[in-house]
């Protein structure tokens, strides 16, 4: 009986974990997204860190440099969501400074 309480809570964890694969979004542009397996005591910072990671490792395989365009963190609610972050990046030949844009990659005109 206890391998089988082991299995279902090891499927609920697992359940609960989504993650998208680099996907093409522009020229040389991705985007990449992962929910907090961890529920209330992940911590969504490292989600984004793993994010980039795994995004570094996907440029260096063409032979690129990761830069990281925008990042975006959503914190765990209690019995409501789970927390996770996304990231869009490109893969260049030579990555420029890694300080993120203040505007969080989005700009507004106004008149």
């Amino acid at each position: 009986m206890g391998k089988i309480a082991v299995m279902l809570l090891a499927g609920l964890v697992l359940a609960g974990c989504a993650s998208t694969a680099p996907t093409k979004i522009g020229a040389d542009t991705y985007y990449s997204s992962k929910t907090n397996s961890a529920g209330i005591f992940g911590d969504v910072t490292a989600v984004a860190g793993s994010l980039m990671a795994e995004g570094n490792e996907f440029c260096a395989k063409q032979g690129k440099e990761f830069e990281l365009a925008t990042q975006n963190m959503t914190g765990n609610i209690p019995f409501a969501r789970l927390g996770g972050a996304s990231i869009t990046f490109k893969c260049v030949d030579h990555a420029r400074s890694p300080v993120m844009r203040p505007d969080n990659g989005v700009t507004t005109i106004t008149r």
